[in-house]
This record gives structure tokens, sequence and C-alpha cells, in this order.
């Protein structure tokens, strides 16, 4: 596989060198938001839901990948994955309390 292209044989290449920093990034913002969730689960005294982590952690990673696909090179990668991960989990929460409060 070559490190250089963004999509190999048609899957989307994590190795790119480029993509590095954003990789890290979605792994530490994943870790993180499992703790806080793992925190305020604790202290709402409910059994942890970790399912909702790994929404926000998939629904941002193909948002970030999407960018990164189209270009590259495109400047502030970890600011905007920062970003787009804490806007994926609030619109993701708002939407969740929504349907919760209409039933």
């Amino acid at each position: 596989m070559e490190e250089y292209t963004v999509l190999s044989n048609g899957k989307f290449n994590n190795k790119h060198s480029k993509y590095k920093s954003i990789k890290y990034t979605n792994v530490t913002l994943f870790v993180i938001f499992y703790l806080i969730e793992l925190m305020l689960q604790d202290i709402d005294g409910n059994s942890q839901a970790v399912l909702a982590v790994f929404i926000t952690f998939f629904i941002s990673r193909y948002i970030i990948r999407e960018m990164f696909k189209k270009n590259p090179d495109f400047k502030f990668k970890i600011p905007k994955t920062i970003g787009v991960y804490i806007a994926v989990f609030m619109v993701k929460n708002i939407l969740i309390n929504l349907l919760l409060l209409s039933v």
C-alpha cells in the first residue's frame, strides 16, 4: 500500500503520512469522551452506555475523512478534528434529547 495515496483499492488509506495527526487526535478524543461518559454515568447512577461514544467517533471520523479526501493539505487539521468531534457530539445529544422528550 502506497503511503501517498488517499484511497487504496477503494478503501481509505489511514497510513497516509498527512493523516497521522488526525488519526491520533481521533483516538485521543475517543478516549477522553469515553472517560467523560464513564464519569457522567457514574454520577447519574446509570449503567455504562458506551454506544454513544462509538457513534460520535464513527460519525466524526467519517466527516474528517471526507474532508481529507477532498484536500489532504488542508490547514488546522487538529483544531478542525476537535471541532467536528464536538459539533457531532452536540448535535447527537440534542437529537437524542429531542427524541426522548417527544416520547
